[in-house]
């Protein structure tokens, strides 16, 4: 029965030395190459497929200003009149040859008024574009830190394993020496289990945050990503009021609806012109008479739009409709400045608490942690402290060292956040 006792015990020391070594040449083979953001963001500005969307789709509004400010295609006419049935194709007979020219030409300050509004879509249609480039810019530091936890949580989890190894020497020696029981083993290799399992569930996450990352950098989902680096969360150089007047001189959305303001001003302007005043129609012809005295004559042609009579009603509606367009567009303006502030609010009040935290993680938790854990290894080497209690120590200090990573991931996606709001970069 000891010998039985033995076998099991040394079994369970294999594993316990095994198990960990493939973990950490899985991670090895996981975590090569370093990961840079600002090459990302780079990269993620340079390929992200919604960014060109929005791109092109800017491009196609500013190319639309010299359509609107231009006049209509000029008509050419020609004709011939009275030519004989019986003769259909004798040219000569006709009583008159005819070539006319006729241009449109909207009301003096018409064209004007389209140019604008074709431009202050175009303004919109920038906005757009630079609030694109914010969301991306956001999403990709936000999935960056993402994968930055992930990282933690495998390294910590990789380190807690080497933890419980030297743990479990202990224990062996003191085992040999009939200090401690049996169970203490078995419960590290609950312990040791627990950690596996974790180690798994990180690396999986790994990979979504990966794939997640290389979608917004339009790579193919499986395209290795490195490991992310650690540095210093970044000071803050705005007050809570700067923040709040960068976002109503920077945030793409409220460009837009301030743009949209102007547009629909602009539309009502064109609308009361329509309304009121005519469009001409001018022409300048050629006529040739071979039956006449006079063979060689021309013509000239002035004819305008009447505006005043049964499409008034249409002409009122437009100028109803536009001044209803203005009071959306100044709602729409409040309501996104409402929303900008209420962002910028939420995001510093997250960043701030997560500076916070950091600062007492690194002044207090996280070397008291340490110190509990170096203590606790002490006092079960001597017999002052249970397996159970160490086990808990090591806990507490996994917990602790995720807690201020967490932290840290908070911090920087709260500042993402602010930057996407505000629609410029805060700290360099």
């Amino acid at each position: 029965m000891h010998y039985k006792t033995h076998l099991v015990i040394g079994v369970m020391l294999v594993l316990l030395s095994v198990r960990p070594c493939a973990a950490e040449q899985a991670l090895t083979v996981t975590l090569e190459a370093g990961a840079n953001l600002g090459e990302l963001l780079a990269e993620g500005l340079r390929s992200n497929p919604e960014i060109l969307a929005a791109r092109k789709a800017a491009e196609a509004a500013q190319a639309r200003i010299a359509q609107a400010r231009s006049l209509d295609d000029p008509e050419l006419n020609i004709e011939s009149w009275s030519i004989p049935l019986n003769q259909p194709g004798n040219f000569n007979k006709a009583n008159t040859h005819m070539v006319n020219l006729r241009q449109r030409l909207p009301f003096p300050g018409k064209l004007r008024l389209r140019g604008e509004v074709a431009s202050q879509e175009q303004a919109m249609a920038a906005a757009r574009y630079r609030a694109k480039e914010r969301e991306v810019i956001a999403a990709v530091k936000k999935g960056y830190y993402d994968l930055f936890m992930a990282d933690r949580e495998i390294q910590i989890t990789q380190e807690q394993l080497d933890l419980l190894e030297r743990i479990l020497k202990i224990a062996e020696v003191r085992y040999s020496v009939g200090k401690v029981t049996q169970q203490d083993v078995l419960k590290a290799q609950v312990e040791q289990s627990d950690l596996i399992n974790r180690l798994i569930i990180a690396e999986q996450e790994r990979a979504t945050a990966e794939a997640r990352l290389n979608t917004l950098l339009n790579r193919h989902t499986d395209a290795p990503i490195g490991r992310t680096t650690e540095h210093e969360p970044p000071a803050m150089p705005f007050e809570q009021a700067d923040l709040y007047k960068l976002a109503l001189d920077s945030s793409p959305q409220v460009q837009e609806a301030a743009s949209g303001i102007t547009q629909a001003e602009r539309s009502h302007e064109l609308a009361i012109k329509n309304q009121k005043y005519p469009d001409f129609t001018v022409g300048l012809g050629y006529w040739y008479v071979p039956q006449a005295d006079s063979q060689h004559t021309y013509t000239g042609m002035l004819t305008f739009t009447i505006p005043f009579f049964w499409t008034k009603s249409k002409h009122d509606k437009e100028v109803e409709e536009a001044s209803a367009q203005i009071a959306r567009a100044e709602a729409s303006y409040r309501a996104t400045k409402n929303l900008a502030f209420l962002e910028v609010r939420e995001s510093t009040t997250k960043l701030n608490a997560a500076r916070k935290s950091v600062t007492l993680y690194r002044t207090g938790l996280l070397p008291q942690a340490e110190l509990s854990l170096k203590a606790a290894e002490a006092a079960y080497q001597t017999g002052r402290l249970e397996f159970t209690g160490l086990l808990e120590t090591e806990r507490s200090l996994r917990d602790v060292r995720l807690g201020y990573y967490r932290t840290l991931v908070t911090l920087e996606q709260s500042l993402a956040d602010l930057e996407r709001a505000v629609g410029r970069d805060i700290v360099q």
